[in-house]
């Protein structure tokens, strides 16, 4: 459920640790183990993920001695999901940051004034580079969300470039987000010129936003719900029936740690509501109360189970 560019899990392996959880939950039978090798047995691709799932955890000890290994403990998981995840949780930074002109680090929000009296609010995790000429004004994305307020200035242009498109200021204030190899700008204050490097073009008024990607392009221009999508300026996420495995994508940017799925069905049950991104801890709980799962937090994980 994480992002690959971030140095994350892949699917495949995160579902083979979560088999590893539960056959180490000290809950496990006979059956579980059975059931967890022909898993592995069940394609190519399982049997590879299983392989690398093991590593991470035999590098510990001997935790896959079947009914004789010991029962998982919280620094064993601390050490897996250290191993496993270090370069996601922010432990070591993500790689695309270390050489940005400005960037934040997990649970970091804060502005940026440029040199031209132009604002930049950084969401967490987020990272861009400064290029200022004598004719144009451009930022350069590399990551994360950013709400830009433009200072006026007709004879230098101010470009937001992310992903293979350029996002142009026309007198305006405006919402930058990258997920993956997506793009989506959101219009808080006059409009954009959205443009792509293939040609394409499109003007975007307040209250209305737009996606793109390099592979798709450009998509259609909708009208989108603004204050929705800048509340991470507040503090807050706001979900209207969005998946789980998408709503905890975008929770754990706010917090060191992975989040592991013992059953990837629990991803697709949607989620409705108004979190805090400082207290995660709230939001855990909440869900809990509202969907029918079970969450165990540990140091630099959560496993996210069915409620029994």
């Amino acid at each position: 459920m994480t992002d690959q560019g971030a140095g994350s899990l892949d699917p495949l392996t995160e579902e083979a640790l979560a088999w590893l959880v539960r056959l180490h939950s000290g809950k496990e039978t006979e059956q579980d183990w059975h059931l967890y090798h022909d898993w592995k047995a069940a394609s190519a691709e399982q049997s590879a993920a299983a392989e690398r799932a093991e590593a991470m955890w035999s590098r510990l000890g001997p935790a896959l001695a079947g009914k004789k290994s010991r029962k998982i403990s919280g620094a064993l998981v601390f050490m897996v999901a250290l191993l496993g995840t270090a370069a996601y949780s922010g432990v070591l930074g993500r790689s695309n940051q270390w050489l940005a002109d400005e960037a934040t680090g997990i649970g970091e929000r804060r502005t940026v004034h440029l040199a031209d009296g132009s604002a930049v609010v950084l969401d967490s995790v987020t990272s861009f580079d400064v290029e200022f000429s004598n004719d144009e004004r451009r930022i350069k994305l590399r990551d994360g969300q950013i709400y830009v307020t433009v200072a006026p200035n007709p004879a230098r242009p101010f470009v937001v470039e992310a992903q293979g498109g350029d996002v142009q200021a026309l007198g305006t204030a405006f919402n930058v987000r990258i997920d993956e190899a997506d793009v989506s700008v959101a219009v808080t204050e006059h409009a954009v010129r959205v443009g792509m490097m293939n040609g394409q073009s499109v003007d975007v008024s307040v209250g209305y936003g737009v996606d793109y990607s390099r592979a798709d392009g450009l998509g259609q221009v909708a009208a989108v719900d603004t204050a929705s999508i800048t509340a991470w300026q507040r503090g807050e996420l706001v979900f209207d029936n969005r998946p789980l495995g998408d709503v905890l994508e975008d929770m754990e940017r706010y917090e060191h740690g992975a989040v592991i799925f013992t059953d990837a069905e629990l991803k697709r049950l949607p989620v409705t509501g108004v979190f805090s991104t400082d207290d995660l801890g709230a939001f855990f709980d909440a869900l809990e109360h509202a969907l029918p799962v079970r969450v165990t937090r540990l140091p630099l994980v959560t496993v996210i189970s069915r409620a029994e």
